[in-house]
């Protein structure tokens, strides 16, 4: 067994995560969109209604780069902000037409990164990590 073979799962996890990240913003650059925020409209699409705090949460960011991140998203038209039914002191984002057009364009190029990374793995073992990653993260939630 060489060293190779006893580096820590998590190193390896954070290689495979900037390896990811690397070709992403290849593919995000054309569309003027960074990995950051395509995580963030990503997340506003499986969780709308959400505020600029938990999505912050979600994303890792603090709530003042979420802010600057939400102020531009609005600007540009792809999400909008509305006081919420549950909390009338939160605004509750939701991602517009526009939004939800331009998250359909980074999905593509996502999938792309995809395929190609992941191409010589088989089916049935990239099933059982996709199910390794979710046990993992449903520790966060």
């Amino acid at each position: 067994m060489t060293d190779r073979d006893n580096l820590r799962t998590i190193y390896l996890i954070k290689r495979a995560e900037l390896l990811v990240r690397t070709n992403l913003e290849a593919g995000l650059r054309d569309l003027g969109v960074t990995v950051a925020q395509y995580a963030v409209l990503s997340l506003l699409a499986l969780m709308p209604e959400s505020s600029s705090a938990h999505i912050a949460r979600s994303v890792g960011v603090t709530p003042q780069a979420m802010a600057e991140t939400i102020a531009t998203f609005e600007r540009q038209g792809l999400i909008s902000r509305a006081q919420s039914n549950v909390n009338k002191r939160i605004l509750a984002i939701n991602l517009t037409p526009k939004g939800a057009g331009l998250l359909k364009e980074c999905d593509f190029h996502a999938g792309q990164v995809e395929t190609e990374l992941f191409s010589q793995i088989a089916p049935q073992k990239l099933a059982d990590l996709r199910s390794i990653l979710r046990q993992i993260l449903s520790k966060e939630i």
